[in-house]
């Protein structure tokens, strides 16, 4: 193991990450020095991410020094040990500006928080504290599942917001979180979508063969191929694109609603593009009460789960590239997810009281959207949706997204070759004369490819219901367990009952935080990245 080669790669990663820093620093530095209604401590913010850029410095020199005589050229193993190494580290620096700055002040809780932004799953630990009016002293915050049979005692995380002056309460929960920290837990998400490498390959060109292992090891779907000839020119076309499609939902959200703040629509976007999930209000995008606003994200959400190759193939004038198997089967079982979620509301007359039938559609709409392209934005409480309603959303999070996209789950195009391999599985039992190839439009899928996607389809199984069986065994009850699992393991970021619209996954203990911790790097990296880590044989010399 080239362990020297790889710390100089990973002082060049650190440096970027450095630069990375410098744009929370200046939002921090802005609310500081410019903002009238900051009623927050205003040095505590620059300060944290401050020191957090110090640190990412020091390693960078620190791992500088290690490699100064190594060429830092890196192979299939190394590359492959990079990805998680660098998702994990990159995790806890990112954790320690919600630490420093007391927002959370349990390092698990600020982890969960950081793994959730990273790896887009949009969980989150936020949650009110509540202290005695008289004594002052916090008291247990309580959430409760939706049956009732199960209630949940735990601390809150985030400290009332208090004005400096009368000591009145002014804001609670994520309303009380400084605007330096909201805009850092959004921007998380944002760096995460597309990916902390595929970034990092982009600035940093100097991989070598190194570069293909790891753009391969990060991008997600079943098919790795790069749009153009070199890796680093692929890796900066689709941040081009990202960024495209960034800058433009932000415009969208304050034209067609000019009430809201730049500060939201930025973050709204950061999260949405990259099918995040992360809000700054406690009632998500519902608390806009902006049909417009509703849409805009609906269709972004849609946007960010589409392959990004698409984008650069039609930019490029290759609109025929847009005849793929994958894109059809995607648009059609997210029409077909709405109108099912749309039905079910209406034929259980739960039609929303002002709006009519037409907002029913939209709420149906929004929250199929939201989990099938794993953002987890919500409007409604659907907790308390006919089952049916709930049963497709909880499929939807296993669909997921086009492969190559921002998405989780196990990806559209995974379903379609299973579909496909079955067929042809089924044809061979009653025709063992003919021979068929498993083809997606025209590509012909090879055997190493079924392999790799059946081991797929095994591994996500057994880690659901391990990971549900690990909560419930926790004390969790099987329906929050089972909705808790299904969210982290495909970064959808949503759950059901105690940890739904109105709960919270504060309720959870250290030690299924650390699990679902570990099933949101899981599922990020798709398993296989991760998983190595484990194999004995992958320590092994040559």
């Amino acid at each position: 193991m080239r362990i020297f080669d790889l710390a100089k790669v990973l002082s060049h990663f650190f440096f970027i990450f450095s630069l990375i820093l410098l744009l929370p620093i200046g939002v921090a530095l802005y609310y500081e020095f410019f903002s009238t209604d900051y009623l927050h401590p205003p040095y505590i913010a620059t300060l944290s991410f401050a020191i957090t850029f110090a640190i990412s410095l020091g390693l960078t020199f620190l791992c500088r020094f290690l490699g100064r005589k190594r060429s830092g050229e890196l192979y299939r193993r190394e590359s492959l040990l990079l990805v998680p190494i660098v998702w994990i580290i990159t995790s806890i620096i990112s954790a320690l500006p919600f630490y420093l700055t007391k927002t959370i002040d349990r390092p698990i809780d600020a982890l969960f928080e950081t793994v959730s932004g990273l790896t887009t799953t949009g969980a989150s630990v936020i949650y009110p504290k509540t202290f005695d009016k008289l004594t002052g002293e916090e008291l247990p915050s309580q959430v409760e599942t939706l049956d009732g049979k199960k209630i949940y005692l735990f601390r809150g995380t985030i400290t009332p917001l208090k004005h400096p002056e009368t000591g009145e309460v002014i804001e609670e929960g994520i309303s009380a979180v400084s605007p330096p920290i909201l805009f850092w837990r959004s921007f998380l998400q944002w760096i995460g979508g597309l990916g902390i490498i595929i970034l990092f390959i982009t600035i940093f060109p100097a991989l070598a063969i190194g570069g293909k292992f790891l753009f391969e090891a990060e991008v997600t779907g079943p098919f790795k191929e790069s749009i153009t000839p070199r890796i680093r020119e692929t890796a900066s076309n689709l941040w081009k694109i990202y960024l495209g499609l960034t800058i433009l939902q932000i415009l969208a959200l304050r034209v067609f609603n000019q009430e809201m703040p730049l500060f939201d629509a930025v973050t709204i976007t950061f999260s949405s593009i990259s099918t995040g999930g992360f809000s700054i209000k406690g009632a998500s995008i519902g608390a806009y009460n902006s049909p417009a606003t509703e849409w805009i994200v609906i269709l972004f959400m849609i946007l960010g789960s589409i392959n990004f190759g698409l984008y650069f193939f039609c930019i490029k004038g290759k609109i025929y590239k847009l005849y793929e198997p994958e894109f059809f089967l995607f648009l059609v079982t997210v029409f077909l997810g709405c109108a099912f979620v749309a039905w079910q509301l209406l034929s259980h007359n739960l039609i929303i009281p002002l709006g009519g039938i037409l907002d029913t559609i939209r709420a149906g709409t929004f929250q199929f959207v939201s989990f099938m392209t794993s953002t987890g934005f919500f409007t409604k409480n659907f907790d308390i949706w006919p089952f049916g309603a709930q049963a497709i959303l909880l499929i939807a999070m296993y669909i997921g997204g086009m492969s190559g996209s921002t998405a989780g789950g196990i990806k559209t195009v995974r379903h379609l070759i299973t579909f496909k391999a079955v067929k042809v599985k089924l044809e061979s039992l009653y025709r063992p004369e003919v021979v068929r190839n498993v083809k997606i439009g025209e590509k012909d899928i090879g055997q190493k490819t079924l392999s790799s996607i059946f081991v797929y389809f095994w591994v996500i199984i057994a880690l659901s219901a391990l990971g549900a069986l690990l909560l419930i065994f926790d004390g969790i009850d099987p329906t929050t367990s089972l909705g808790l699992v299904s969210c982290s393991i495909n970064n959808v970021g949503m759950a059901f009952s105690a940890a739904g619209p109105s709960g919270t996954c504060a309720i959870l203990t250290t030690f299924s935080k650390i699990v679902m911790i570990l099933w949101m790097l899981l599922g990020r990296l798709e398993f296989f990245a991760f998983l190595l880590l484990f194999a004995p044989s992958f320590w092994r010399s040559r």
